[in-house]
């Protein structure tokens, strides 16, 4: 893995979301988020007005001229859970202010099977 982008989608903010508020590329911050991510155990969602942040990490590797890209999205809630979940395609970005309503836009389009419960991730406190 080369580097992580980690997006946030954000409320109170006028520019387009999610937004990116960190790159890493740490090699041993790399390492570990690489077994973090395989690790977790199944475990549906909270409720919608349970959910506290919500951001994307984007995992970069580079495999010669090519770069792939493997996106989770990750949760936060009010009793201080943590999910995520790998979903395919790309990174939408959106020019709409982000508020609740979008939360539930968003996770349907993810899908709401398949989340599980991981440890807080480093990558949100270097």
């Amino acid at each position: 893995m080369d580097m992580i982008n980690i997006y946030m989608y954000r409320n109170d903010s006028s520019r387009v979301q999610p937004e990116l508020i960190n790159v890493q590329s740490d090699p041993d911050l790399l390492r570990n988020a690489a077994q973090w991510a395989q690790g977790g155990e199944p475990e549906p969602l909270p409720n919608i007005q349970e959910i506290k942040q919500m951001y994307v990490f984007q995992f970069q590797f580079r495999n010669g001229d090519t770069i792939q890209d493997v996106y989770y999205m990750y949760i936060t809630d009010t009793n201080n859970e943590h999910y995520m979940k790998e979903f395919d395609g790309s990174l939408k970005k959106d020019t709409d202010k982000f508020d609740a309503s979008e939360k539930e836009r968003i996770l349907n389009l993810i899908g709401l099977e398949g989340w599980k419960k991981v440890s807080a991730s480093d990558l949100l406190n270097s």
